[in-house]
Parts: structure tokens; sequence; C-alpha cells
């Protein structure tokens, strides 16, 4: 049989041929693309072969209107690449152009396409222009000229292209092994000095090479010899190896207690091989081989002769270690320990070192033994071990009860149905989320579109009263006249804003009275400066911050109307309503914008008196914390409070807000009690329940998604027209 080649890529870095000097310029990289560069322009078609092509096949008299074109062609191509690009890319997007229109008389589908996956988008009329360009130019050529120019470029590009590893010769001679062939080691056929597949042979051959060169028959054993004291053998020579008469280690006996308990498990050889290293080291292993080679003859041998003292005693240490009351193993070296084991076997560990410590000064073996057995009896400690195991197996593993029970936090007037549900088990546990049952799907061609429907309301607590107008006192009564009773969530609000002064934050829908609450807390107020019937007006203020001018002024004229019976005056007070102070102090009311408060506010001189008259702050659309005007709100309510812990008075802030993700913590910012102001209503509180219809549009292209987005709507708007809807 020949001897395998040797390939190129080998010899090209050794001494078998001569090296190849790489410092050539053939070598360089840049020669190199330059010159690739180089073979490129003249096997592609080009725009100087495009004009040299003309100049050859047209007279002098036409080249003029054709070169006119060729230059708009060029002016269409610097459009559409861009003229940041440089000179060599608008020559090439010209010669793609003229490639593409060569045979059209208009731009189409196709070639749009062409160009836009090659450019990205583009001026439509760059690309009429270059097409009604490229159609002049062929028209002074025939079909046959044109067919020629293309050909010839893509024929000389064939050719001098050159396919990666065509030089690579390979050597396709396969030699088939039989598995009963030997094979020859250096080209020598010596009986003696052959490989065998023969695991068991090469290994045998192995051992008597070993036994020749050293001449020690006597140490060296079969694989099939293994006598009764083997596995006592093999421990001691690994322990006298690795540790050479260190005191401190594991003895012989533990070892080969531990040893034999892994050998006589169920485990496979992989698994038992890996604890094994991990157990006996890199030292061990010469050990880890012939345990494993020879484990099922070592279990067989130890459970057939009973007659060795040692081995007797092996047995019965590992029965102890092995019995019911044994820990439990998990794993290589791994223990489940109670907190009293652990610090029993921390004590021996401890004991097991002084006494080693002192053996080790003093050098008498016995004395320092007894002293060490006197003050340490190590099998007291493995009886108190043993009862601590027997007590843990009749306890519960998981019964341990938490040291402090903490119990949810319960706030009373906040109805979340998403954080409720965010606290359930399934929730916690990773559960799939899903859509309700009477979910409506439509899918077609164009979009998909799924309806979800309303929440169903929240059902009345037991607690829930309506609150009747009639039964108001005559403030009350004067001031929602006309009204029969309060709707569901004022009247939950009613008893904390109408009879307390606590600071509150109601974040309730759109729609659902948040205005009327406000009211209540003004009323509130007024009732609070009424003497043997009257209202004592210059004594406070009450200030209502709207968010806009706009909402400010209809905030005007409604709280106006309402107040008009009990004789408060209702201002204005926004950059474009002006107020003199004669104004401000016979007004009881001021319906202002954050930054206009803000600014009244800031003045040290002058409207002190005003804002200490303060007594109830209104923040309508509290939300708007997270906008670009929430610096603005966040000073006056700093403010707000900075002046009530420096003066001592008594300044009440309601806060008016859309549903809020973070309620607990504008809350808090508000000084608001979460247990009796804070109230928080979502959408099954509403009073006109509202659906969720989601549509998604299914093409890519974003003009496309721009009609149809359209169109859907379209359709949906006119649906709701039809049925009566607003």
């Amino acid at each position: 049989m020949a001897l395998p080649r040797l390939t190129g890529a080998l010899r090209s870095f050794s001494n078998v041929t001569k090296h190849e000097d790489y410092s050539e310029e053939l070598a360089d990289l840049t020669t190199k693309r330059s010159k690739l560069h180089g073979q490129l322009l003249k096997s592609d078609l080009t725009w100087k072969k495009i004009i040299k092509f003309v100049d050859d096949n047209l007279d002098k008299r036409e080249h003029q209107t054709v070169n006119g074109d060729l230059k708009t062609i060029l002016q269409a191509a610097k459009q559409i690449v861009g003229a940041e690009n440089g000179q060599e890319a608008i020559e090439s997007g010209a010669v793609f152009l003229f490639k593409t229109f060569h045979r059209k008389e208009c731009v189409g589908h196709n070639e749009t396409k062409a160009i836009k996956q090659m450019f990205g988008p583009f001026p439509s009329s760059s690309a009429t222009a270059a097409c009604n360009a490229t159609c002049r130019i062929a028209s002074h050529f025939t079909e046959e000229q044109l067919t020629a120019l293309i050909q010839m470029a893509e024929e000389q590009s064939d050719e001098n292209r050159v396919v990666f590893g065509k030089n690579i010769v390979f050597s396709f001679d396969m030699h088939d092994l039989d598995h009963s062939e030997e094979l020859p080691v250096n080209g020598e056929a010596d009986a003696q000095n052959t490989i065998s597949l023969d695991y068991n042979k090469f290994l045998n051959n192995q051992l008597n090479h070993l036994q020749n060169y050293c001449g020690e028959k006597s140490d060296l054993k079969s694989l099939e010899k293994v006598d009764d004291s083997f596995l006592w053998s093999e421990v001691g020579k690994y322990l006298n190896e690795s540790q050479g008469g260190t005191p401190g280690g594991p003895t012989t006996e533990d070892l080969c207690c531990t040893l034999y308990e892994m050998l006589a498990s169920t485990k496979s050889g992989d698994e038992l091989q890996n604890e094994l290293f991990e157990l006996l080291g890199p030292e061990g292993f010469e050990l880890i081989e012939k345990l494993l080679q020879n484990r099922s003859v070592i279990l067989e041998r130890s459970l057939a002769c009973p007659n060795d003292n040692r081995f007797q005693a092996l047995q019965e240490q590992c029965k102890k270690f092995i019995g019911e009351n044994a820990k439990p193993s998990y794993g290589c070296q791994v223990t489940i320990q109670s907190e009293q084991e652990r610090l029993l076997m921390k004590q021996y560990r401890r004991e097991e070192k002084r006494n080693a410590r002192k053996e080790k000064q003093t050098g008498e073996d016995a004395e320092v033994s007894g002293e060490g057995l006197m003050c340490f009896d190590p099998k007291e400690l493995r009886m108190q071990r043993e009862l601590s195991l027997l007590n843990a197996r009749s306890m519960p593993v998981l019964g341990r009860q938490r040291e402090m029970e903490f119990e949810k936090i319960h706030y009373p007037h906040v109805y979340d149905s998403r954080a409720e549900a965010m606290k359930t088990s399934a929730f916690i546990g990773g559960a799939k989320v899903f859509l309700p049952e009477a979910v409506q799907r439509e899918n077609n061609k164009m979009y998909e579109e799924v309806k979800i429907p309303h929440s169903e309301p929240m059902p009345i607590g037991i607690e829930e009263k309506i609150v009747y107008i009639k039964d108001l006192d005559e403030i009350g009564q004067l001031a929602f006249k006309g009204m029969k009773r309060l709707n569901r969530i004022q009247s939950i609000v009613f008893e904390t804003a109408y009879n307390t002064n606590e600071n509150m934050l109601i974040c309730a829908p759109t729609g659902a009275g948040k205005t009327n609450i406000a009211m209540l807390t003004i009323l509130h107020e007024i009732r609070q400066h009424v003497q043997q019937g009257v209202i004592k007006k210059d004594e406070f203020k009450i200030v209502y911050v709207a968010p806009m001018k706009a909402l400010a002024a209809e905030m005007t004229n409604y709280f106006s109307k309402r107040l008009e019976p009990l004789g408060i005056t209702v201002k204005e007070l926004t950059g474009d309503m002006q107020l003199s102070k004669g104004e401000i102090l016979r007004t009881q009311m001021l319906v202002t914008t954050p930054e206009k408060w803000d600014v009244v506010t800031r003045k040290s001189v002058g409207d002190v008196a005003l804002s200490q008259m303060v007594k109830l702050l209104i923040l309508d659309e509290v939300h708007l914390l997270h906008e670009d005007r929430g610096p603005v709100l966040e000073s006056i309510v700093a403010r707000t409070l900075r002046q009530v812990e420096s003066t001592q008075s008594m300044i009440r802030i309601l806060g008016l807000s859309a549903t809020l993700p973070n309620y607990l913590d504008v809350a808090t910012f508000l000084h608001v009690n979460p247990y009796i102001g804070l109230f928080y209503f979502d959408g099954r509180f509403r009073p006109v329940p509202l659906g969720q219809t989601f549509v998604g549009i299914k093409t890519a292209n974003k003009v496309q998604q721009l009609n149809h987005m359209d169109e859907v709507c379209y359709e949906n708007v006119l649906k709701q027209i039809m049925a009566g809807h607003q």
C-alpha cells in the first residue's frame, strides 16, 4: 500500500520543498485590488465602452444628438445615485439604466422594481428621462448591434472569470481498511511491532513491555488477577503518592468505604468517572482507571470473601454510611445538613486539627490521642448526629413557617382589576394570558381586525349607597339645583370630599364626573366659613388650576352658574385675563393655569397675602406631571406644601386625573393618605362602556400601508355613523 500523500498545504510550511518568496509585489493587497478592478472594467460593460460603441457605429452628423441623450442619461443617473457618491458610481448607474431601458419604450413595473432594489427610492422623472433618452439612442442601432454590445461584455466577463480552487489537484485514491488487517508502523511488517484493533491485546502488550523494561514482574498484575485486598492496596498506594505521609488527610479505611459505596451504586461508568475525578483529583487517574475496569470483579470478590478482618470492618462502616439513617446525597459531594449537624461537624474538624497540631509538636502519639479522646469523643458526636437525622426525618422539608407574615396591603378605595390580576398565582407563575371569549376576529387580504368587547361593570358593593341631593344640607342643595342624585363614583367619594379635610387624589376615566367631585370639596370649604347663616367671603380663597386657557374659561362659566345662588364670585386669572388687586380681593374662587399661578406664588412681595388666604387647591389633569409642563405643576405643589409646613396653616389639595399606572407615587407626592384620600376607578366605572378594536394592516409597502389605513378608517367611521353613533 502506498504511503499517504503529503498535501501542498503542509508542504508549503515545511522544508520538503523550497519556500516561496511572499515579499513579492503579487502579495501586495493594493496591487491586487487595482488589478482586480482593472480586470472588472475590462470584462464588464462600462460607460466608456458605450461611448466608444456609439462613436464607432454612427456618423458624425448623428453624434451631437446622441451625445445629448447620453448626457441626459448621465444626469438622470446623477439624480438617482446621488452626486456625493462620485463620478465612477454615477457612470455605473448610467450603465445600469442603459441596460434596463435599451429595449423598453416606457418605465414599467419591473423596471421600477429593479431600479428601486438597486438604488432605493428615486425620482420618477429621472427614470422617465433616462428611458426616453435610451429609446432615442437605441433607435439609431439595429437589434443585432445592441445584442452584440451586451453579449460581448458578458462573454468577456465569462472568459476572464477564474473559478476559485480551479488549480487545486485532489487525490481520489481511497484505502478501505479491513477490521482484521493490521497497520504497519514506519513501513515495517514486523509481527512484534504491529498495532491491532483489539484493545485487550494492545494493553497486555504494553504491560509486557513495561514488565520487561522495569523488571518488576511482581508489582504489575494482569487485568484479570484481582484478589480480595486489591481495593485496600490500591487506595493505600494512592494515599502514599498523593499525601506523602502528611497528617490530617483521609485514612485508607474511610476512602475505601467511600469508593466501595460509589462502586456499588447504580450509576453508569461515565457518571462514576466524573465523580471519582472530583473526589480523587488528577493524581488519581491510574486508580480511577483500575477501579472502573475491575468494578464488577471488586464487588464480587468483596462479597464472596467474608474472612478478611479489614474487609469486615470496611463493610460494617459502609453499612453505617449507607444505612437508612444516613443523610441523602445528591450529585457528587453535595450533602443536605441541618444547622445543628453543620455545627457539630465544624466542631469535629476543629478538634481534629487541634489534635494533629499537638501530635506534630510533641511527637507523643499515645498521650496526645488519649488527651484528644478525653476532651472530644467521636462516638458521642456520631450518636448526636444520628439523633438529629432521626428528628429531621419526622419533620416536613418545607414545613418551616416564615418568621414574619406580611399581610397583603389593601387600599379600600382602589378598584384596579389589573393590579389584582397581577397578584394571582397564575400570573406570577407565568401562565399565558388570553383574550376574552367574546372577541370577534375578521381576517382578509388587506387587514386583520380584532374587536374586544367592553368590560362588565363593577358589581355594586354592600357598603355603596347612592347619595340623593335632597339629603344634603341647604348649601349642597343650592349648588346642585336641578340634579336628583350623585352618580356611583361621586357617591363613593362623597363622605371624604364633603365631610373631611383630607387631601385627595381622584383617578377616574373621562366623563366619570370628576368636576362634581371638585364641587363637593368647594362646598365643604364654604361650609367651614359659615357663621350664623352668613358666608365669610373674605376669609378664604379657592384656586382651580386648569391645564389650558380654553378649559379655564369653560370651568369659570360652570362654577359661576353653580355657585351664583351662594353669592360666590368666580373669576378667570390667566395671561389673557388680568385682574386688579381689588378684583382679586372681591373674588372667592380663581380659575387659573399652572404657569400663571406659578408666577403669582413666586413673587415674594405683593401677592403673599393672596397665597396665604388659599384654603383649597384643585389640580385638574394631574397626569400632566409626566408631560413637558410637569415641572410647573411640581413646583406649585412643592411651594404649597412648604407653605403648609412653615405657616402651620391648612391648605387642602385635590388632584383630579385620568387613570394613572403609578397612582401610589402621585398620592405620596401630594401627601395623600392612601387609606382615606386615594380613589382609583378603572374602566369598569365608565358611564358609557368602551370596547376596543385593533386593526393590523398586512402590506409591507409604506405607500400601500397609508392607502389601506385610510380606506379601513373610512369604512369603520362610515359604519359607526350609519349605526347612529358619534
